[in-house]
């Protein structure tokens, strides 16, 4: 195993550069640089075979690495080179989860295991980038540019007919669990819209029939919007917001069921968030309860607490929407030392 390894690094750039002229005739200059990059990936893994983290599983994960990434570069065809791309990114999600004591995702169904279904090829080449063309359902491997933590999903699908759904929902499959999750879209007309992506889901699964063409981009949380004083928009988007405690104003086109949520910077569920809260003024508008839909809304409008930097989730379909912001003025808390005896200012 260790002469494999190290024939590998030693050998990846010369191994490329032979391989470049006469790949170029068979597969685009996308798919090479793809095939490139995941061995650089891999040639950076720091790995110590010997370690006390290179466990049999550990290096079962690399192996594969490795092997997908020969395939890839030994690849006649674009099928054939993204298929290897995509098991050796596979190995490489595994891999990286053992390593640092995350749950390990697993396939519903290896390949192997039904020859005569082989797993459909949504892979582009491209990292982070999923495509499929409407023939059904496909369970896509999450892969994270942040793996362990929430993520955005940016997905586009093109017009279907009154009969056919585009959906996405969130799935957990590891090695100790298998859950189905939340519905991140559902919807009957052409589509374009950004969801937060909770840290737990390891897999997509994505529905279309009938031809209707879908692409997924997976982002880092960084990669939201930043929300403005004054901000509209349209459909279902995620924006960060970086300001202190202040009253957000919502506003939605009234036709359908519309929600905005507010997660904190912590990235924690609101009963789990130990964050301090802030102690706001009497007279401030609005609640604290961390959302709002068009059910709550006062003659289509509403107010929400932000008290601190942290993500607005918008689930509106494809209606419009108007957010506006203004800051709370909440003076800091009397230092302990500054208190009289019975708590009265000095």
């Amino acid at each position: 195993m260790i002469g494999y390894v190290v024939s590998f690094l030693l050998g990846l750039g010369a191994g490329l550069y032979l391989m470049w002229r006469w790949r170029r005739a068979a597969l685009s200059a996308a798919v090479e640089e793809s095939v490139t990059a995941f061995g650089e990936e891999v040639a950076a893994v720091e790995l110590n075979v010997n370690g006390p983290d290179a466990t049999p599983a550990v290096l079962e994960e690399y192996q594969a690495a490795l092997a997908a990434y020969d395939r890839a570069s030994a690849a006649r065809t674009k099928p054939d080179a993204l298929t290897a791309l995509r098991d050796g990114r596979a190995a490489m999600i595994r891999l990286d989860a053992r390593r640092h004591g995350r749950p390990v995702p697993i396939d519903a169904l290896l390949p192997a295991a039904n020859p005569g279904r082989p797993q459909p090829l949504t892979g582009t080449g491209e990292r982070y980038v999923y495509t499929g063309d409407g023939s059904g359902e496909t369970e896509v491997l999450i892969d994270r540019p942040e793996p362990g933590r929430p993520a955005l999903v940016e997905a586009d699908a093109t017009r279907g007919d009154m009969e056919t759904r585009f959906e996405i929902k969130t799935i957990t499959r590891t090695e100790d669990l298998t859950k189905t999750g939340d519905t991140l879209v559902s919807e009957l007309y052409e589509y374009h819209g950004r969801r937060y992506l909770p840290a737990n889901a390891t897999h997509l699964l994505v529905g279309a029939w009938k031809g209707r063409r879908w692409s997924i981009r997976v982002a880092p949380l960084s990669a939201a919007t930043a929300l403005a004083p004054e901000h509209r928009g349209h459909g279902d988007e995620v924006l960060r917001y970086n300001g202190g405690p202040a009253v957000l104003t919502v506003q939605f086109e009234q036709n359908e069921f519309s929600e905005v949520r507010y997660v904190c910077q912590c990235l924690r569920s609101r009963s789990a968030c130990d964050c301090r809260t802030p102690a706001w003024p009497e007279n401030t508008p609005g609640d604290n309860d961390w959302s709002v839909n068009e059910y709550d809304l006062s003659d289509g409008r509403n107010t929400l607490c932000l008290p601190r930097p942290g993500f607005l989730i918008i689930d509106c379909f494809a209606r419009s929407w108007y957010l506006t912001t203004q800051p709370v003025d909440i003076p800091p808390p009397t230092p302990p030392g500054l208190l009289g005896r019975r708590g009265r200012r000095r």
